[in-house]
């Protein structure tokens, strides 16, 4: 048996290849097609909701300063900014304060010293959707701009009877350096996968950086209760929670991005990986499976093409199928992820989709299993 076995392990090798690589190709056309496709419906409403953009500043003083001027000259006819000062001790409360002289919609809810277990900003996050005037609610951090003036009123357009979530873009300032290009591709990944999900009628995740849900859908599914002990998950554990098939939409319009400053510490963009992947672990069983064995096939798909190179290294035949599995998969990728790239104005990343591609399929397991053994 064993030496049957032996016999045909290039055939063998070939087949394991083959599969995985099927299976992979299957996750673009089925699922990551969607929203490489899609064409994204122009909305034209004659109501425009009341909107309340939501928040929370701590220590963000020279933040605000750049992005509230941005965030308060939206075209739109109604809506509020409401700030939460989380226990600054920068002049992040004068600041608001300051515009508040400037512009009569804008809201200040100050902790200066409140105490509680709730770790990151679920709490003054939970204290700015409750003084919020109006029923829905944008969400952005204090270090994001809009991309454009019509931010607010493409995000605001999708709400109605059926849909209470939409899920924006946040983008990467477009630096020069590898770093910035790799952190720019984990966000267009990441926004790939989310959207085209969304699309399918399983959405999983959002970006607190750019996402709108009613007030009612919030408190009604008790906010971020069953996971306040949680230092993340504000954004994907709740839209993982209250999200359905229905009563969610996607806005990826370029002028709907939030752009954010970039990350230029390469062990605070890796620990935050970690707690991802942690929260990751709470979605739904079925969310799991699917994210969790598309990242599993990322990586297997390398390490079993080098098995089945070096097996068939001798045999030109083999070789050649190995090869040619190979390309027919990075095709259909480029495709994939390259249409997406365009649809996030992301297209001076597309010529480097390959070494990306290898790049995360060697990270992601090194975030997995330093997700299982950081301290929670």
């Amino acid at each position: 048996m064993i030496e049957i076995i032996v016999r045909f392990i290039p055939e063998i090798m070939i087949v394991v290849f083959g599969i995985v690589i099927l299976l992979q190709i299957l996750y673009y056309i089925t699922i990551f097609s969607r929203f490489s496709f899609h064409k994204q419906k122009l909305i034209e409403k004659k109501e425009n909701p009341f909107v309340s953009i939501v928040i929370v500043a701590k220590n963000d003083a020279h933040n605000l300063i750049k992005t509230l001027p941005e965030i308060l000259s939206q075209e739109y006819p109604y809506f509020e900014v409401v700030v939460v000062n989380d226990n600054s001790k920068d002049e992040t409360q004068q600041m608001v304060k300051d515009f508040q002289y400037r512009f009569s919609n804008i809201k200040l809810v100050d902790l200066e010293s409140s105490v509680t277990n709730i770790k990151g900003k679920k709490f003054p996050l939970a204290l700015g959707i409750k003084a919020a005037s109006y029923e829905h609610i944008l969400l952005t951090d204090a270090d994001c701009f809009p991309a454009s003036t019509q931010w607010l009123r493409m995000m605001a357009s999708h709400f109605n009877e059926n849909t209470k979530i939409v899920l924006g873009f946040n983008s990467i300032s477009n630096k020069i350096g590898f770093f910035n290009a790799l952190i720019r591709f984990d966000k267009l990944h990441q926004a790939i996968q989310y959207f085209s999900y969304c699309l399918a009628k399983i959405p999983y995740m959002g970006v607190g950086q750019n996402l709108a849900y009613t007030k009612s859908i919030f408190f009604n599914n008790r906010g971020f209760a069953s996971q306040n002990h949680l230092r993340f998950g504000d954004d994907d554990l709740f839209i993982n929670q209250v999200a359905s098939r229905t009563n969610c939409s996607i806005e990826y319009r370029k002028e709907a991005h939030t752009i954010s400053r970039p990350n230029r510490n390469f062990n605070n963009w890796f620990l935050l990986k970690i707690f991802r992947s942690r929260t990751r672990r709470l979605y739904t069983k079925a969310d799991r499976f699917l994210l969790n064995f598309y990242h599993f096939l990322m990586t297997f798909s390398y390490i079993s093409l080098g098995f089945a190179l070096f097996v068939t290294f001798h045999n030109l035949t083999y070789l050649s199928v190995v090869i040619s599995v190979l390309v027919i998969k990075y095709t259909i990728q480029y495709i994939c992820f390259g249409y997406a790239a365009l649809k996030l104005n992301e297209k001076k990343l597309i010529p480097h989709i390959l070494i990306f591609d290898i790049i995360f399929s060697a990270l992601n397991p090194i975030v997995y299993i330093a997700s299982r053994f950081k301290e929670r």
